[in-house]
Order: C-alpha cells, then sequence, then structure tokens
C-alpha cells in the first residue's frame, strides 16, 4: 500500500473530515468543491527509501495540512477557533497514526504552520511537517 493511501486510512478513521491527496496547485482548484474541513496531504517533494533486508521502505517528508473555510477579510480573535479545531484534527492524525503500525511513532515534538488565505478559496489552519517512516514497505526479491 503506498504512503498516500495509508494516511487516507488513517483519515477516514476520523469523524468530520474528508481526505485529498494532492500538490499545492491542483489542490487550489479541487478544494473549492470538497466537503471542508479536509485533510490535505501534499504531495511529496522529497523523502528517503530504505533498502534493507529485501524491503524497500518510503520515507517521505510530508506537509499535512488541516483546512476549513474562513471569512472573507477576517480578523485574528474569530479566525482563531477555526485554528485550534484544526489543531484539534492534527492531534488526532497524530495519535491514530502511531497507533496505525502502518509507521514508525512521531517524535514528541512535531513542527507545524498556521496558514490562512494560502489557497483561492479562504481556507485556514494548520499544516503538519513530518518525516514519514514505513514500518513495513514492499518485499523485493535479490
Amino acid at each position: 500500500m503506498r504512503v498516500d493511501e495509508k494516511i487516507k486510512t488513517i483519515v477516514e478513521q476520523m469523524s468530520g473530515i474528508t481526505f485529498e491527496f494532492n500538490d499545492w496547485t491542483r489542490a487550489n482548484v479541487t478544494l473549492d468543491f470538497k466537503r471542508l474541513p479536509v485533510c490535505l496531504y501534499i504531495l511529496p517533494v522529497s523523502g528517503q527509501m530504505n533498502f534493507k533486508n529485501g524491503n524497500i521502505r518510503d520515507y517521505p517528508n510530508a506537509l499535512i495540512a488541516f483546512l476549513d473555510a474562513a471569512e472573507l477579510d477576517f480578523d485574528g480573535a474569530t479566525n482563531e477557533p477555526t485554528v485550534e479545531r484544526m489543531k484539534d484534527f492534527a492531534r488526532t492524525f497524530v495519535r491514530l497514526l502511531n497507533k496505525s503500525g502502518m509507521f514508525e511513532p512521531l517524535p514528541d515534538v512535531i513542527n507545524y504552520s498556521v496558514v490562512y488565505d494560502k489557497l483561492d478559496s479562504n481556507l485556514t489552519g494548520v499544516v503538519l511537517s513530518l518525516n514519514l517512516k514505513e514500518l513495513k514497505g514492499e518485499c523485493v526479491a535479490n
């Protein structure tokens, strides 16, 4: 199973959020028609491949965004509850990922950034920056 499929499986366990796997440019179009809030797994631009014991594991440098609609021309005080709700989704995602057995547990400290108006749609939320490490990869005969 590919990493994006594993991420989707984890997100599907979460209530009240949809999943999208895309690059920022295409997501800019598709999110106009997606039910919100959304977990957007950004197409990784880098990572590592681990070739060990006849197994190939993918270690993508992942950006995973949790986004919801924001008021046009919002101010910080009215937008902060949306940011906090997206952080709640991010916390749930991290807990489920760590329990999934599909990836090595994430470190105790995880970097995130808050995004505002990143896309044409008025969306706000948080983006996690993760180095995912598959526990089970693709078995390859030598």
